[in-house]
């Protein structure tokens, strides 16, 4: 069986791209040892990057294509979800893997291993399900080590800031600048994102488990308020930038949350927290302005639902031939504005219909509009709701 190697990746370069297997039988494996594909990763790489490769294999007349994809350096995340009940970090993960971010779970934690994480996302549930993260634990140390050395970590449960440390729980208040303030009831929801943070304007329903729900409020360097119950006016999420590393905690489960319009998502928000720890996809990493500022870029209204209307200013007349990009949350190009021109510090004006190349309609969630110079990007995420 012979068979042909391919990727989309940027940062993969396949040297030689064929491979011969000899004969397969049914049900069993093989090796293409004696003539192995040739594959180089470029070092500008993003840790955690997910290459997709496309092998297509040949014998006689027999045509099969397979997809898969690898993961570079590190995975961008891993859901560790001890929880009784494992809605929620099941629900986490399938979500994250659905914004194209590359990670696992696991219902154990590898203690050994964990800097192959970019943020971990710990699930413990609510009370009388919960797990209790011992103060004496292997996992406990591997954790707050982690964190030490620059991680990333979330942590959602009913009773693991306020009650779980006394009866011999780990606690973790210190280092995610949390201050807990109550051990709470059965009253959890709706809960609401705060201004000037990730969550701003973010607003949902909860159908989680709801038995004694910790009150926590931000207290410490660095530490700052992203929900707050809606009716009864607690604070119950809080997220923590310790220069060091970063933390987010909460006192609900967000995958028990119930989406509804706009940014109120759990996608959007837990695009946000990842945002937040500074863990971005390809292709939509922070805007880069090097040197004097040649491009800017507004879109509106964002969220859109039926039309975005895309404005850009190009300051340098040598720079008026670029494409202007719509991108999903893969890293994959959706749609193209080739070439867009402008006149010397003008305002120009592209509307998007929120469809691809072929005219149709993309569904609802996080994109990014892309305008790139020779030196400079721009980019600007932008959330499509139904």
């Amino acid at each position: 069986m012979n068979s042909t190697l391919s990727t989309t990746s940027p940062y993969i370069t396949i040297t030689d791209n064929t491979g011969y297997f000899g004969t397969i039988l049914i049900d069993s494996t093989k090796e293409n040892i004696s003539d192995p594909y040739v594959v180089s990763v470029s070092a500008s790489t993003p840790h955690g990057h997910n290459a997709e490769f496309r092998l297509i294999t040949t014998q006689g007349s027999f045509v099969d294509t397979f997809f898969f994809n690898l993961v570079v350096g590190t995975y961008h995340y891993l859901v560790w979800n001890p929880d009784r009940t494992p809605t929620s970090g099941q629900t986490i993960h399938s979500l994250l893997t659905s914004l194209g971010y590359s990670g696992l779970h696991s219902t154990t934690l590898p203690v050994t291993d964990l800097n192959m994480y970019r943020a971990i996302l710990v699930c413990v549930g609510i009370y009388p399900n919960n797990y209790i993260i011992g103060a004496s634990s292997q996992e406990a140390t591997a954790l707050v080590n982690y964190l030490n050395s620059g991680g990333r970590l979330y942590i959602e449960g009913g009773d693991v800031w306020y009650y779980d440390p006394m009866v011999g729980g780990y606690n973790f208040c210190s280092l995610f600048g949390i201050s807990a303030t109550a051990d709470g009831s059965s009253d959890m929801g709706p809960v609401q994102g705060q201004p000037g943070t990730f969550t701003n304007q973010m607003y949902f329903s909860y159908s989680g488990e709801n038995s004694y729900m910790d009150h926590i409020s931000p207290s410490g360097t660095g530490a700052f308020l992203i929900f707050k119950d809606a009716d009864n006016l607690y604070d119950c999420g809080v997220a923590r930038d310790a220069g060091i590393y970063r933390t987010v905690g909460v006192s609900f489960e967000l995958g028990s949350l119930v989406d509804g319009s706009g940014v109120s998502t759990r996608r959007a928000l837990l695009d946000s927290i990842l945002h937040f720890f500074g863990i971005y996809l390809v292709s939509v990493e922070e805007n880069k302005q090097e040197g004097p500022k040649q491009i800017s870029l507004q879109v509106s209204p964002n969220p859109f639902r039926n039309k975005l209307d895309i404005r850009y200013t190009i300051h340098d007349t040598g720079l008026d031939e670029k494409a202007l990009l719509i991108i999903d949350v893969s890293g994959r190009v959706v749609k193209s504005f080739n070439p867009v021109s402008s006149i010397q510090n003008q305002v120009s004006s592209i509307l998007w219909d929120g469809t691809d190349e072929l005219g149709r309609r993309l569904p609802a969630g996080v994109y990014f509009v892309h305008l790139e110079t020779d030196n400079q990007k721009y980019i600007e995420k932008v959330i499509k709701i139904e």
